[in-house]
């Protein structure tokens, strides 16, 4: 009997010793196997580890060394930036396997051991390469904690390319926790975008027209700087009454037999040399386009050319209303009806008005009851558009945009043509037909409820994108001109009632340029450059990278009212206390009654 119990005991050891080696064999197969299969399981609901097609292309596609330096690093991160920092790990390391490893990242703190002084050159140089800072305010119990946090990156690659990027995407400027879930939901687009420019090697060409009274280009310099990260960006002389733009054709007047074939010829060739362009950018023009220009841009459309309008339907400046007698000016509108009218044909009417939005920038003006003070009044004539709610991929995710004195637009509705709003004002505002008449002294009203119960005109248009089959303006004699196309395959333009929506601020004395959307005045940055190069991506990029923004990532957030709600009387814990135990004591607990459970077993197993 005692035999048999001894036989036992070593066939249990033998048969455990087999199973300790089948183990270690699995383990060891696995592991090989794993290291030649890499996979992984998404187990999400919104698949947040999960890349998009996109983006699993873009990666695969680099064929050089490419490298993150972060610089959301430091002790002084609070919870919701070092949720921001540990998505950032995950995605760039999610990049990473996808390229075969030729992506590497960093992150550095380069605020570590330097004084006041240091970290304010830090942020200078930074800022030159468009970073942004954030200063993190944090309140606890008895004070209030500020912290400088560099929510950003610069990405190099090979031996010349080098771009920064924007990890934090600010609500009104604050970081609250829904803005990083949307920082969170923006971090593949934004690691992919720099991927693009980095691996782009032929680039769309885009034109920006002047010639008809548009600004000067340093007014431009930010916008078109930044498009030209991913496109060929230029300048085209376009006027057919310039004798600059003319004297290119001095040689053709020398052969043509009459000014109609001249015409003709000119209308011809300026129209080939723009089809080289796969799009074009029409900015704040305040001379009128004649016929035969609006003809050529016309045949462009129809052509295939992409477009995007920004385009001011009254004359208001700033600058003429702080200039003027008393603050005060008549503003009339632009005498462009050739451009109005093919506008109209491609299905927007541009309305000769003013938008006044309560929701607005401000204005510093002296204060009226502290003498040489000055002091921020909302200007009504500064309408902020903002995109709750807006999944498109050019607004999902986006910032408020600054628009100053624009118009609207009214679609007109068209065969196999489709319009997505992108600006839109609030609910509370009002309209000035043109001539309007502004005064600076307006703002004494802001508190007057009589006055803001004149804004009652719902909800305004400002811009818009149109999509489908354009029909053809022209309507010009063949014999003298080219049989025009009198409609357009698949096409696509933007449309925005507003031309300062595109400029940058200079400083005059010493040509300084500002990032556009940069208010000079408040030092409050808005989101025009991110919706004008959101509109140049979903025009112009074929990757379909645009598509991205639309991903949404839901973080399940703590109710903070319940959480904060004290104990209830009868009751004998708070819910904060009893979610604090349950999550720290339950999962001891559970080990515990394993090892019990897992050590009774054994003993019954082994006492056989």
């Amino acid at each position: 009997m005692v035999v048999n119990k001894v036989k036992n005991k070593r066939g249990y050891k033998q048969q455990s010793f087999i199973e300790l080696i089948l183990l270690v064999v699995v383990i060891v197969i696995a592991n090989v196997l794993a290291n030649q299969y890499y996979t992984k399981f998404d187990l999400t609901k919104e698949k947040r580890y999960t890349l998009s097609a996109t983006s699993k292309e873009l990666a695969k596609k680099i064929d050089d060394r490419m490298f993150f330096k972060v610089y959301l690093e430091g002790d002084n991160l609070s919870a919701k930036f070092k949720q921001l920092r540990t998505a950032t790990v995950d995605m760039l390391s999610e990049f990473r396997d996808l390229s075969g490893n030729k992506i590497d990242y960093e992150f550095v703190n380069v605020f570590a051991d330097k004084d006041d002084k240091e970290k304010s050159e830090v942020m200078k140089q930074l800022s030159l390469k468009g970073l942004n800072y954030y200063n993190d305010i944090e309140n606890e119990t008895d004070q209030q904690k500020r912290n400088l946090i560099l929510p950003c990156a610069e990405v190099t690659y090979g031996a010349d390319k080098e771009y920064g990027i924007n990890l934090l995407t600010t609500e009104k400027g604050m970081a609250g926790e829904t803005a990083i879930n949307k920082s969170i939901e923006n971090l593949e687009y934004e690691i992919a975008n720099s991927i693009r420019k980095c691996i782009t090697k032929t680039q769309k060409k885009i034109a920006f027209l002047y010639g008809h009274g548009e600004p000067e280009a340093i007014y431009l310099d930010d916008l078109m700087a930044s498009l030209s990260d991913n496109y060929s960006i230029d300048r085209f002389l376009f006027n057919l009454g310039d004798l600059e733009f003319l004297s290119q054709f001095t040689e053709d007047a020398k052969v043509v037999k009459n000014y109609d074939s001249l015409g003709a010829l000119i209308i011809q060739k300026t129209l080939k040399k723009l089809k080289e362009y796969d799009g074009i950018v029409v900015v704040k023009p305040t001379e009128p386009l004649r016929k035969d220009e609006t003809y050529i841009l016309d045949q462009y459309v129809m052509h295939g050319g992409k477009t995007v309008w920004m385009i001011d339907p009254t004359m208001a400046e700033h600058d003429s209303l702080r200039n003027a007698f008393k603050g005060k000016a008549q503003f009339p509108d632009w005498n462009n009806e050739n451009l109005r009218t093919l506008l109209f044909n491609y299905g927007v009417r541009l309305n000769s008005n003013l938008l006044l939005d309560l929701n607005c920038n401000d204005v510093i003006l002296p204060d009226p009851f502290r003498q040489g003070q000055l002091r921020h009044f909302p200007w009504v004539y500064y309408p902020v558009f903002a995109f709750s709610g807006n999944d498109h991929p050019i607004t999902k995710n986006l910032e408020v945009v600054w628009g100053q004195y624009a118009g609207t637009l009214k679609p007109i509705a068209k065969e196999n043509l489709k319009v997505t709003n992108l600006l839109l004002s609030t609910e509370k505002t009002k309209m000035q037909d043109a001539p309007a008449y502004v005064d600076l002294s307006i703002v004494a009203n802001n508190g007057d409820p009589k006055y803001l119960q004149t804004f009652r005109s719902g909800k305004q248009l400002v811009g818009m994108l149109l999509e489908g089959e354009f029909k053809s303006n022209s309507k010009r004699p063949d014999k003298i001109y080219s049989a025009p196309v009198k409609e357009s395959c698949q096409n696509s333009m933007v449309v925005i009632a507003d031309g300062d929506i595109a400029l940058n601020a200079v400083k005059k004395s010493t040509g300084e340029v500002f990032p556009l959307g940069f208010d000079r005045e408040t030092g409050r940055t808005f989101a025009n450059k991110k919706f004008l190069l959101n509109c140049f991506d979903y025009l112009f990029d074929e990757s379909g990278l645009i598509e991205v923004r639309t991903k949404e990532i839901n973080l399940r957030l703590l109710d903070k009212s319940r959480i904060s709600a004290p104990k209830q009387e009868g009751e004998w814990l708070s819910e904060k206390t009893y979610w604090q135990i349950l999550n720290t004591i339950l999962p001891i607990l559970a080990i515990i009654l394993f090892g019990v459970l897992n050590n009774v077993i054994r003993k019954r197993k082994y006492a056989r």
